[in-house]
C-alpha cells in the first residue's frame, strides 16, 4: 500500500509540475512579447520570437531541472522524445483538424538545419561522447539560426507577417507583462523541477532508463499544451504559427540542450539513442522534405500519416515494457 501510495504521489507531482510548467510558459512567453512590443518593438517581430524560440520554453524549462538534478539522460531522452512528439503528434493532429497551410521562409532553414544538427549529433556521439568542442559548435548552430532568422525575416510576405502578429497581440501594459514574466519563472522553475523530480522516481521504481521516461512520460506530458494552443491555431488557419512553433522548438531544444551540456560535462550518449532516437527524429524531419522544394500545404493525409508513425514509434517503445 505503501508503494501504490507513493506511486500516486510520483504521478501526482509529475502531472501537477507539467501543468505548472505549461502555465508558466504561457506566462512567461505572453509577458515578454507584451513587454517587448510596449519598448516599440513590432508585432511581427515579437510574434516571429515566439515562434522561432518561444515554443521551446517548455521542454528546456524541463531538460535544464533535470541536468540540475544530475539526470542526464532524462534531459537528453526529454528534448530528443519532445523533437518527435512536435513534428509527428502536434503536426499531425494540427493537420487533421484543417490543412496548415504555410508560406514561412523560416521553415526552409529551420528544417534543413534540424536534419543537419540531427546528422551532426550521430556523427559527434560516434567516438563514445559529445565533448566541449561539440557543445561549442552546437551552440553556434543556435546562434546561426538566430542570424538566418533574422536576416530572412524582410522577406516574409505580408500574410505571413499579419499571422505573426495576431499571434503576438497581446496587452501591452509594462508592469503587468513584468509580473507575467516574474510568475511564468517561478511557475516554470518549480514546476520544472517537480515534474523531472518525479519522473527521477517513476523510472527508479518500474525499473526504466530515465532516456525511455524523458521520450515517453515527459515528452509527450509537455507536448499536450503545446498541442491544444497547435488546434485552436490550425482551426484559425494559422499554419505558419504551427508548423513554425514545432519545427523550431525541435531544432532550439536540441542544440541548446546538448550545446550546453557538453559545454558543462562530457555526454556519453546511449547506444540506442544512435542507433534509434535521433534517426527517428531524423527520419519525422525528412517527411517535410517537400517544404524545402516549396510545397507549402500539410494535408489531412499527411496529418494522418504523421498521426500514424508517431502512434507506431510509441508503440515501439511500450511493447518491450507490455
Amino acid at each position: 500500500m505503501i508503494a501504490v501510495a507513493m506511486m500516486l504521489d510520483a504521478y501526482g507531482s509529475l502531472v501537477l509540475g507539467l501543468v505548472l510548467v505549461a502555465l508558466g510558459a504561457d506566462s512567461f512567453v505572453k509577458g515578454a512579447s507584451g513587454l517587448a512590443q510596449a519598448r516599440g518593438v513590432g508585432g511581427f517581430a515579437a510574434g516571429l520570437a515566439m515562434v522561432a524560440v518561444g515554443a521551446s520554453t517548455p521542454e528546456l524549462a524541463i531538460a535544464a531541472a533535470a541536468i540540475l538534478r544530475g539526470h542526464d539522460a532524462l534531459a537528453v531522452g526529454t528534448v530528443v522524445g519532445s523533437g518527435i512528439a512536435n513534428l509527428g503528434l502536434i503536426i499531425g493532429v494540427s493537420a487533421l483538424v484543417k490543412p496548415l497551410a504555410t508560406g514561412f521562409r523560416l521553415l526552409q532553414v529551420a528544417l534543413a538545419m534540424l536534419a543537419l544538427a540531427v546528422l551532426g549529433l550521430i556523427a559527434m556521439g560516434m567516438d563514445g561522447a559529445i565533448g566541449a568542442v561539440d557543445g561549442s559548435l552546437l551552440l553556434l548552430g543556435v546562434v546561426a539560426f538566430g542570424w538566418l532568422v533574422q536576416r530572412g525575416a524582410a522577406r516574409e510576405s505580408e500574410a505571413v507577417r499579419k499571422e505573426l502578429a495576431y499571434a503576438a497581440n497581446t496587452q501591452s501594459d509594462r508592469l503587468r507583462n513584468v509580473l507575467r514574466i516574474v510568475i511564468g519563472i517561478a511557475l516554470l522553475g518549480y514546476g520544472a523541477w517537480r515534474s523531472a523530480g518525479a519522473a527521477v522516481e517513476i523510472a527508479a521504481h518500474f525499473r526504466m532508463s530515465e532516456v525511455w521516461i524523458g521520450l515517453t512520460l515527459l515528452a509527450i506530458g509537455a507536448a499536450l499544451p503545446e498541442l491544444a494552443s497547435a488546434v485552436v491555431a490550425a482551426a484559425r488557419g494559422h499554419g505558419n504559427v504551427v508548423v513554425g512553433s514545432a519545427v523550431s522548438a525541435s531544432l532550439v531544444n536540441l542544440l541548446l540542450v546538448f550545446g550546453l551540456l557538453a559545454l558543462w560535462r562530457p555526454i556519453a550518449l546511449p547506444a540506442s539513442m544512435l542507433k534509434l532516437e535521433l534517426p527517428a527524429l531524423l527520419a519525422f524531419a525528412l517527411a517535410f522534405h517537400p517544404m524545402l522544394r516549396g510545397e507549402t500545404v500539410v494535408s489531412r493525409r499527411q496529418g494522418l500519416v504523421l498521426v500514424l508513425a508517431f502512434g507506431g514509434w510509441i508503440a515501439w517503445l511500450l511493447w518491450p515494457r507490455l
